[in-house]
């Protein structure tokens, strides 16, 4: 039998001098006007960010967090600003009643009663994306945060009329926003309605005037305003009227933090990763593991490269979910678990070939530099159910070869569901990112950062800018990102086919394979042990995380895109 079949793929030309991608076009063109102006790659990512929050409002918020690497070419100097939330004061391990079963939307917790933990006032954390933004734009950028906020505000005030992309987000969830009054008045057209996209006689104008005068509050006065100002107070309004754990004394200690990156290799790459409890280390660990076999045998075009990909990505998130939380808080193998040594260990128990149990040997603390105590490994979890997963990302290149790779995040799709009142800003739901059982490295602590799943990269060769990647989609991210990288360094692909190729996501019990590897390479895998789910990529579908990148090259800079939906370019 025969079957037509969908081939969609995206094209962007070289860009001479600089380059922003993003998830949607309104967010990629605001950072290239910034680029036209004589703005730096810092300042082109921190104002498409702040628009990515007018455009994309369920994926990323003024009220998340996220992770910033940046990279400064005259310096030599590469920094990661962390911004990501944190547990308020009042909360500590056994701050919510455990159901029976485990959670279905982000994490394979245990289940929360009410879901209390995912949506509504007790599932928001202490936000960090103002702080961060700021921060990151006062220490390497060159403009005002005014300045980069003006085309948010412009975004915001005037409106837009959004597409098809958006349309199908808030469809998906009108039920859940209309329970909150003032989200629906937001986000739906007279309060009920989805705002039509533009093949529906023409669309309809979707305008936030009280996001638009946050953003100017803001771009005004700073930090300030929403951490110590009147927008401080609102969001406490509204958390202790409606039982929220988050206070005013949270938002005013809040600060971000500019730290060192995590730092490896894949082969001849020398990488840049958020340190901590980030989805760096768990994707450090898994091209270190990768990096134990011939690239001949890691590639996506066999089922042997295939199972490889699948038991390094496993054996990896294992690990993450059994050692490792805020590493303020928390005693890991932060060292063993990228060590070589480990990974050899690791790759001998696969020698047999098929999917194999976790091996009983290799253990990352022996691999650990100085090691005292070592704390007992939590119980191995699997996946929970395939969840909507909510974030967004940003690169940017520009001509002195400055890289950023930034992620910002709501965190679930539509974050808390919860929009402060006069306001227009969306809170999101950073306590879903605690293991919500006492006793484990992720369970929650007052003044605690979550275990979070952003991935933003930069990569060089022989010490120079060479690429700036990152993606949104969940604990999806932490999968794509290290194959999209073997990808470019095992297949020599450029970013474009990089990113487009065939990707697969595991944790320990179903593989996901999009369907493109054939039917063939599926059966070989079932073959091999793997508990195989086809997926099928179509526009709108959200599998395997939707990355984007730039690569610098001698010629000019390179962007790759995630070809389904709405990811663009746009550069000078």
């Amino acid at each position: 039998m025969i079957r037509s079949a969908l081939s969609v793929t995206k094209a962007t030309p070289l860009a001479r001098r600089g380059l922003v991608v993003a998830e949607h076009p309104a967010g990629a063109l605001v950072g290239a006007r910034v680029l036209e102006r004589g703005g730096n790659a810092v300042d082109a990512a921190v104002a498409a960010a702040l628009a990515m929050t007018v455009v994309e409002p369920f994926m990323s918020s003024l009220a998340g967090g996220g992770t910033m690497l940046v990279h400064l070419a005259r310096r030599g100097e590469t920094r990661v600003v962390d911004f990501n939330v944190e547990a308020p004061a009042a909360c500590h391990e056994a701050s919510y009643a455990l159901a029976q079963g485990r959670g279905d939307d982000l994490f394979p917790w245990r289940r929360v009663a009410e879901d209390a933990n995912v949506f509504g006032p007790r599932a928001v954390a202490v936000p960090g994306t103002v702080a961060g933004l700021a921060l990151a734009l006062r220490r390497f950028g060159t403009m005002s945060l005014g300045d980069a906020a003006a085309p948010a505000v412009a975004l915001a005030r005037d409106g837009f009329v959004p597409d098809w992309y958006q349309a199908l987000a808030t469809a998906q969830y009108c039920r859940e926003l209309a329970a909150f009054p003032e989200t629906a008045r937001t986000y739906l057209r007279d309060g009920h309605y989805v705002y039509r996209p533009p093949a529906l006689d023409g669309g309809d104008r979707f305008v936030q005037p009280e996001l638009a005068r946050s953003l100017e509050l803001i771009g005004r006065e700073g930090p300030e305003a929403f951490y110590r100002g009147p927008i401080a107070q609102a969001i406490a309004d509204l958390m202790r009227g409606t039982g929220g754990f988050l206070a005013a004394e949270d938002l005013a200690r809040y600060e971000p933090r500019v730290v060192e990156p995590l730092v490896g290799r894949y082969r001849d790459l020398e990488l840049a990763f958020s340190p901590g409890a980030t989805g760096g280390i768990t994707a450090l660990q898994t091209l270190t593991l990768l990096a134990q076999f011939p690239a001949s045998r890691v590639g996506y075009r066999t089922a042997g490269g295939l199972h490889r990909r699948a038991e390094a990505v496993r054996l990896a998130f294992l690990d993450r979910f059994a050692h490792l939380g805020d590493p303020a808080m928390v005693k890991a193998p932060w060292r063993g678990l990228v060590a070589e040594g480990y990974a050899r260990a690791v790759a001998r128990g696969l020698a047999a070939g098929r999917r194999a149990e976790r091996p009983a040997g290799p253990d990352p603390w022996d691999h650990e530099d100085g090691v005292g105590g070592r704390p007992r490994a939590a119980a191995p979890r699997g996946a929970g159910r395939p969840a909507t997963d909510c974030t967004t990302h940003v690169c940017a290149v520009d001509g002195q070869r400055n890289m950023v790779s930034l992620t910002n995040t709501a965190v679930s799709l539509w974050g808390s569901r919860m929009v402060v009142p006069g306001t227009g800003i969306l809170l999101a739901n950073g306590m879903i990112w605690f293991d919500p059982e006492p006793g484990r490295p992720n369970s929650i602590a007052p003044g605690k950062r979550p275990l979070v799943n952003m991935v933003p990269v930069l990569a060089f060769k022989a010490g120079a800018p060479h690429l700036a990647l990152g993606a949104p989609g969940g604990r999806k991210i932490v999968s794509a990102v290290p194959q999209v990288l073997a990808n470019l360094v095992d297949q020599r692909e450029s970013p474009q086919a990089a990113i487009e190729a065939p990707r697969l996501h595991t944790e320990g019990e179903d593989l996901w394979v999009d369907d493109r590897v054939g039917p063939a390479v599926l059966r070989a895998l079932e073959r091999l042990g793997h508990r195989v789910v086809a997926k099928h990529q179509a526009h709108g579908t959200f599998y395997f995380a939707r990355p984007v990148a730039i690569r610098v090259t001698r010629r000019g800079l390179e962007a790759g895109l995630e070809h389904l939906n709405q990811a663009a370019a746009a550069g000078t």
